[in-house]
């Protein structure tokens, strides 16, 4: 095709109302997904994502920022109240109230906030209005980091436990990104949640399949971990 018709077409096509169109719409969509990194994340939900932590843990990640806030409350030396920004949703916060050891989970209008108010940020009344603490805030904020790093720390030193070189292990049940393994070196049965299987044997480690601990990771190693259970429960 001769080069010039071809630069007739883009050239009637830029024109096009449709084409303005759809390139407005791509240029926002890539605008908008670009800034999608300054997205505000609550922190415990940041520190679970960049994390591998068990169900269990997990959990009392979560449950644990309660106590935490209230501790770090208790230590205040004004004895005033702080309101930790727990999360959002449209335009209400959702406010975790700390006083005198007591925690209320409340909700705020985006309206009776600072206008510069994020997600994780604390808060104290002044002169009858919410304004951020920025000590407050970066006290706290360490305070529930290093609560998840003890979790995450212990955690680490029970399945490093579990995690025997050369043995082999079944995995019994799926969980997200997590697997039930049982060791079926080790008698009686040991099952634990594992956090750390690499991720191209994700895809592929489902029931029944027998892991391998090699040179401090896991492998494939073959597909018959009922059958060998079933052994072992048969001559046990």
């Amino acid at each position: 095709m001769n080069l010039d018709i071809v630069n007739d077409l883009f050239n009637n096509l830029k024109e096009n109302k449709f084409v303005q169109n759809f390139m407005k719409e791509l240029s926002n969509y890539l605008e908008n997904n670009l800034n999608s990194g300054n997205e505000e994340i609550p922190i415990i939900e940041d520190i679970l994502s960049k994390n591998n932590f068990t169900t269990g843990n997990k959990n009392s990640i979560r449950w644990n920022l309660s106590d935490v806030i209230s501790k770090y409350e208790q230590k205040n030396l004004d004895n005033d109240a702080i309101y930790f920004v727990k999360d959002k949703k449209d335009n209400v916060y959702t406010i975790l109230k700390a006083e005198n050891g007591n925690i209320e989970e409340v909700e705020i209008n985006k309206k009776d906030m600072p206008s510069d108010v994020k997600i994780n940020d604390v808060l104290k009344i002044s002169n009858d209005n919410y304004v951020i603490d920025e000590v407050s805030t970066k006290e706290l904020q360490e305070e529930i980091k290093n609560m998840a790093k003890e979790i995450l720390d212990k955690q680490n030193i029970n399945l490093n436990k579990h995690r025997k070189e050369g043995h082999l292990y079944v995995v019994t049940e799926e969980l997200g990104n997590n697997r039930f393994l049982w060791d079926l070196t080790d008698a009686p049965k040991t099952e634990f949640e594992e956090t750390d299987i690499p991720k191209d044997l994700l895809k592929i480690a489902t029931e029944g399949m027998v892991l391998k601990y090699t040179n401090g990771k896991y492998e494939y190693y073959s597909d018959d971990g009922f059958e060998r259970s079933e052994k072992i429960h048969s001559s046990s």
